[in-house]
Parts: C-alpha cells; sequence; structure tokens
C-alpha cells in the first residue's frame, strides 16, 4: 500500500507540462515591438551620423596623402570636389583599387552613402597643394547624410586639414 501513493504522485508530475502561454507570448511580442518603436529612430540617426563622420574622415586623409604626396613629388598636386555628382578626385595619382583608373572617391557609394553638400576652397571647389605642402587658398568641405552634416576644414596656412 506504501508504493501505490508514490507511483500516482509520479504520474502526475510527468502529466504536467511546461511551456509558455498564449497570454505570455502576446506580451513578449509587444515588449519587443514597443523597444523596436523607440530605438529605431534612433539607431537610424546613429547611422546617419557616423556616415557622415566616415565621409569626412576619409576626405580628411585624402586631402593629407595629397599633400604629403605633392611634397614627396617636390611638385603641385590637386584635389578637386564635385559636388554635383558627390565625388571629389585627385588628378596625377592612380586609384589603388581600380588599376590605371584616377584616383576618385564617390561618396555615395557604400560604405559612405553621404553627400557631399559643398566645397568652399578660396572661391572655387579645389585646392591645390604647392611643393612644399602649401595650400593655393584654405577653406571648408561640407559632406552629410540624412539630417547630419560634418565640416572638414583645410587650415590656409599649413594646408592641414581638420574636423571640428
Amino acid at each position: 500500500m506504501w508504493i501505490a501513493p508514490v507511483v500516482k504522485r509520479q504520474r502526475a508530475e510527468n502529466d504536467h507540462r511546461t511551456g509558455f502561454t498564449l497570454v505570455e507570448l502576446v506580451v513578449v511580442i509587444l515588449i519587443i515591438g514597443v523597444l523596436t518603436t523607440v530605438a529605431g529612430p534612433e539607431f537610424a540617426s546613429s547611422l546617419h551620423r557616423m556616415r557622415a563622420e566616415a565621409a569626412a574622415k576619409r576626405i580628411k586623409v585624402d586631402l593629407g596623402y595629397a599633400r604629403q604626396t605633392a611634397i614627396a613629388q617636390s611638385g603641385p598636386l590637386s584635389v578637386s570636389f564635385t559636388p554635383a555628382s558627390d565625388e571629389y578626385s585627385i588628378p596625377g595619382l592612380l586609384d589603388i583599387n581600380q588599376s590605371g583608373q584616377s584616383y576618385t572617391v564617390v561618396l555615395t557609394a557604400s560604405p559612405y552613402n553621404a553627400s557631399l553638400v559643398s566645397a568652399a576652397l578660396g572661391g572655387d571647389t579645389e585646392v591645390q597643394f604647392d611643393r612644399y605642402g602649401q595650400p593655393d587658398s584654405g577653406g571648408t568641405i561640407t559632406v552629410a547624410s540624412g539630417g547630419y552634416q560634418t565640416t572638414v576644414t583645410i587650415h590656409p596656412n599649413t594646408g592641414k586639414a581638420s574636423i571640428p
């Protein structure tokens, strides 16, 4: 007689099934939906900011590269910006990624997906570095992605580029 209650108790424990109820699943889905609604716009804003900053950093690095190349070659080298097509080029340098092509960066392409808003470089859209790395003018280049803008500044005396 003593064994029967134990067997019944084991059977009852084995018959009890664990899992999630429909109400629990609906609550979890609602929480995920609310978090997505709140975090979605913040994620998009962060993505635009990162794209604009990455494009500005690329321009800054390429301006430094052109300046150093002008010094190394002891000759003038220019960087030409074309806001209408969201690109810039360094005539006289070859693109390391595309053999035989001139050095051109299209900012609307991945990974930047940005636009070239303006290039105000002493009345034109080109800066030329002389053999000492001095620019013919200083100025600013502005890039944007979404609603976020970043500006690259070229110092008129040194030719060094900076992002404030």
